[in-house]
């Protein structure tokens, strides 16, 4: 290859030494989107005690409470039962969203499902956003939880209409 070549093709190079690294990164990030854009990626933290307006909404403050277990409940020896009650005033918009999840945003980032299965739990409060009313609620959901939890916690809520974003507010464990 002489100098001539180099110079009559140097543009042509110089394309292909933007443009394919451009294209991999385009598709790459495409892929990534694709995979991600139904879950519940990217967070809106809430600290402990706050409110805060989302998908409009006014959430919270979320309020975690101990409650005695039942004599049909299925609790492990070095378990305890919680109540997570979260008020919602969905400004007359209907809501959707599924029964939030339990999770450590530090330390072991361990994640906990909610206990309907395992305790004698009072359908009627809603555990979940009611998606025929417009009118404000407070989900209660109950949770196991080893003794050894304590501190700051975070309650998920992912909303279809939200994806890949959801709510995380921020709860402390007595």
């Amino acid at each position: 290859m002489t100098r001539a070549w180099w110079r009559r093709n140097a543009l042509a190079i110089g394309a292909v030494a933007v443009l394919l690294p451009v294209t991999g990164l385009t598709i790459s990030g495409v892929e990534w989107w694709q995979m991600n854009q139904a879950q519940p990626v990217f967070a809106t933290t809430v600290a402990a005690g706050d409110t805060v307006e989302y998908a409009g909404g006014t959430w919270g403050p979320a309020v975690v409470r101990s409650q005695a277990p039942g004599p049909d409940d299925d609790l492990p020896a070095d378990g305890r039962l919680l109540v997570v009650e979260v008020p919602v005033d969905p400004h007359g918009k209907m809501l959707g969203c599924d029964v939030p999840a339990l999770r450590e945003p530090d330390g072991m980032q361990r994640r906990w499902q909610n206990a309907l299965g395992d305790v004698d739990w009072d359908y009627r409060n809603p555990t979940v956003c009611p998606s025929d009313s417009t009118a404000p609620f407070t989900i209660e959901v109950p949770y196991l939880l080893p003794d050894s939890v304590s501190g700051p916690l975070g309650l998920d809520f992912a909303l279809a209409d939200e994806l890949p974003g959801f709510l995380r507010l921020g709860v402390i464990v007595p």
